[in-house]
């Protein structure tokens, strides 16, 4: 059987190793190269580079490092078979297993590709968690819908970063929260599809860092919402904060570990004491989980 390799991008689609890609810099190793190094050493380490960009393979881990910024990508080794039906976008071609997507989603609103809104009934307890961490500081709103992001592709790079980071935490439980996000509803079908860009999302201000910010309170994030027709829509997001640092103006990514200087923080603060706002660097450590839509209770009223 004959195998070829890939990485995955930011949109959930595989990527072969050193082939021409509109959206991508080819690498300077191809596929079949990785192949006879792989066969040569199932732990070994390939580096190489992808447009000014210098990265390193690891096989044993089966990721890709930049080595300059140490982002990640998740790296496979597959049949070439599974992409012999030509013209096929390749995320359709690797079905995604419905085990790794949380209990309470709705199997019959799995895409291959993208992501399905599924709207939760105010009765479910899913819906109550987050009215309840909305009204902590939004009491005299009110919630008009509640529709949960059902992305697989998305999910399964998030529960990826979170491995990655679990391992790097020597096994230990990654700091994951609930966060609000506010943004433009011009954004929201972006989000949903390819996840939070901070040079979209993140215009309004680089106080901690040039990264997406995410509140504790829905309060902070409403500041940055725009309404249509008296209707405002807001993100609650999966966060994986991990260990943080203050925040910095300046920090364009989490500056190193004190004790270690060959690892980043993974994300920055406003308060180390008391955080309100995180700032993410990292794309894969946010999953875009719910769309709150509400308005304001007096408008409710007026209606």
């Amino acid at each position: 059987m004959e195998y070829a390799w890939y990485w995955l991008d930011d949109s959930g689609r595989w990527i072969e190793y050193g082939e021409e890609h509109p959206d991508h810099c080819s690498a300077t190793v191809k596929s079949a190269d990785l192949e006879n190094e792989f066969l040569a050493d199932q732990t070994g380490i390939v580096l190489f580079r992808a447009g000014s960009q210098m990265y390193e393979l690891h096989f044993g881990d089966m990721v890709q490092t930049n080595l300059v910024y140490k982002t990640q990508r998740k790296v496979a080794r597959l049949p070439k078979f599974l992409f012999s039906q030509g013209g096929q976008d390749r995320s359709q071609n690797i079905t995604l297993s419905r085990s790794v997507c949380p209990p309470q989603w709705d199997r019959s609103a799995l895409p291959d590709i993208g992501y399905k809104l599924v709207e939760l009934s105010y009765t479910s307890s899913e819906y109550g968690n987050i009215k309840r961490l909305f009204e902590k500081t939004m009491k005299d709103y009110y919630i008009h819908q509640l529709q949960r992001i059902q992305n697989p592709a998305l999910w399964q790079v998030f529960q990826w970063q979170k491995e990655q980071m679990r391992k790097l935490n020597k096994s230990k439980p990654v700091d994951e929260r609930l966060l609000f996000h506010g943004t433009s509803p011009s954004h929201v079908p972006a989000i949903c599809e390819q996840n939070f860009d901070w040079r979209i999302c993140g215009t309004h201000g680089t106080k901690y860092g040039k990264g997406s910010y995410f509140a504790r309170d829905a309060s902070y994030s409403h500041a940055y919402c725009s309404s249509r027709s008296g209707r405002y829509s807001m993100f609650v997001a999966h966060v994986l904060v991990g260990d943080f640092v203050q925040g910095n103006p300046e920090y364009v990514r989490p500056p190193p570990r004190c004790s270690n200087s060959n690892r980043l923080y993974d994300s920055c603060v406003d308060d180390l004491t008391d955080p309100s706002i995180f700032v993410i660097f990292e794309k894969h450590q946010v999953y875009p989980a719910y769309i709150l839509e509400y308005s304001s209770g007096a408008q409710c009223m007026i209606l």
